[in-house]
């Protein structure tokens, strides 16, 4: 419990547990950005279990843990199956005692242009996406409170607020998952204070979902550069479990594409208009249809599966995730000027 204290009711005031007295739970653990998160969140010493329905998927990540000196452990769940959500829940807390930090980070990604996306295929994204979101909510928030508060950490989205081409369900479903974070903030009241709810908010990662994405285009899916590696994510995932933050966006690039959509939509429309669907896609076939949006499908590598590898480093992030250094730099930069000025 060692550093553990909450203070007024700002941000400024409160204060997480260090993330070695901390026991994380992390949805879609099987690979990508679930397995850097419980890589980075058990590096400084949290105890965390991970849940998704790739099994084998979910012993790698565990192993990895383990053999970088972390203690890790791994459940099979459905994060649509709201009563083996709480089961699994229930079983946390049988093992470590308490929930500190949970983080919903399982998803799935279609690929289809709106006025073609089946009626099927929006309800089983919006199932994962969404409803798999407030199912780990639900779930979740009752332990953090027995637990005398933490954090809800929720990868959402720079999509939440900026969707691609070809993503609309996807983005549907990021919207959709930022309302609810709103309204439980409101809701909370006086817990406030004792919960942090954060939104994470990846640009482009370079993960395994996009080999496992439901395609119904006829060449391979990508993204837009620039794109981050998952470890970007992960440290942002680190920071929002000790620090109460409302929203941090994961990748520079994201974030600039945020401020575009609030300062000019418009010019954000022609962009992607102009661009079409050619940056969605690359130039090699796909006649496979793409992945299966309601069965997991194993995959242990955890494997980037975008043509080229993602940055290891946000600049952006990591000052967002070094507030100290930032205001000092602020400062330096603030005293150059002055010096400068003087001068003149």
């Amino acid at each position: 419990m060692t550093g553990f204290r909450w203070g007024g009711g700002g941000a400024a005031g409160r204060r997480l547990r260090p993330l070695d007295a901390q026991v994380a739970v992390i949805t879609g653990g099987s690979r990508g950005i679930g397995r850097a998160a419980a890589l980075r969140l058990a590096r400084d010493g949290a105890r965390v279990v991970v849940l998704a329905r790739d099994e084998e998927g979910l012993r790698e990540t565990v192993r990895l843990v383990e053999e970088n000196g972390g203690t890790a452990r791994h459940l099979v769940v459905d994060v649509t199956d709201a009563d083996a959500v709480r089961t699994a829940v229930d079983r946390v807390e049988a093992w470590f005692g308490r929930i500190d930090t949970w983080v919903g980070n399982a998803g799935v990604l279609l690929y289809s242009r709106v006025a073609d996306t089946r009626p099927q295929e929006f309800r089983d994204v919006l199932e994962v996406n969404l409803i798999g979101q407030i199912h780990g909510i639900q779930a979740a928030l009752p332990a953090v409170r027995r637990a005398g508060g933490g954090a809800l950490v929720i990868v959402s989205s720079v999509e939440a607020v900026a969707a691609l081409p070809m993503h609309g369900a996807y983005a549907a479903s990021k919207h959709a998952v930022e309302g609810a974070l709103d309204a439980l903030r409101r809701e909370l009241g006086d817990e406030h204070p004792r919960i942090s709810i954060t939104s994470v908010r990846p640009a482009v990662i370079d993960t395994p979902i996009y080999r496992h994405a439901r395609n119904r285009m006829a060449w391979r899916p990508t993204a837009p550069p620039p794109a981050y590696a998952p470890e970007v994510v992960a440290e942002a995932i680190a920071f929002a479990a000790t620090h109460p933050v409302r929203t941090i966006h994961a990748g520079g690039g994201g974030r600039l594409l945020v401020a575009a959509q609030h300062v000019a939509p418009g010019i954000v429309d022609a962009v992607f208009r102009r661009l079409g669907t050619d940056i969605m896609h690359t130039d090699d076939p796909d006649g496979t249809g793409g992945g299966d949006l309601r069965v997991g499908a194993a995959d242990p590598s955890g494997t980037g599966a975008l043509p080229r590898s993602g940055r290891a480093v946000s600049v952006y992030t990591w000052l967002a995730v070094h507030p100290r250094l930032r205001l000092g730099l602020a400062a330096a930069a603030l005293v150059w000027a002055g010096s400068r000025l003087r001068r003149r």
